[in-house]
């Protein structure tokens, strides 16, 4: 029986956590606040973000509670789930110890996910 080395799904699947990284890394809040119909200029940001939980960090209060959310939830539960999937997908045709640790991952990965993953 052919077993391909990579299924369509799961490459699909890493291909949308590519997509991760220009979220990321390019400015995603842009915004201008004025006043007197436009002449003055109250706030102009820019932001990507990491610089908006920086800011967040920054504030001051409990901050530094929503900057952790963001960066936990934005950066590193994706990056473990891309980690397992590349992980579970590697070894899941190994020997029996590395398919008994790729059925580990892929029942990690689902348990994390808001929905099921393959």
């Amino acid at each position: 029986r052919y077993v391909p080395k990579m299924s369509v799904w799961t490459g699909l699947s890493i291909s949308t956590y590519l997509l991760l990284a220009p979220g990321l890394l390019c400015k995603i809040f842009d915004y201008r606040i004025t006043g007197m119909s436009g002449t003055m200029e109250i706030k102009n940001k820019h932001e990507s973000i990491g610089d908006f939980a920086v800011g967040l960090a920054q504030e001051g209060g409990m901050g530094w509670f929503g900057a952790i959310m963001v960066v936990l939830y934005a950066m590193v539960i994706p990056a473990m789930k891309l980690v397992l999937l590349i992980a579970a997908e590697s070894w899941r045709n190994g020997s029996p110890k590395q398919v008994r640790w790729a059925r580990v991952s892929v029942i990690v990965l689902k348990s994390i996910s808001k929905w099921a993953s393959p």
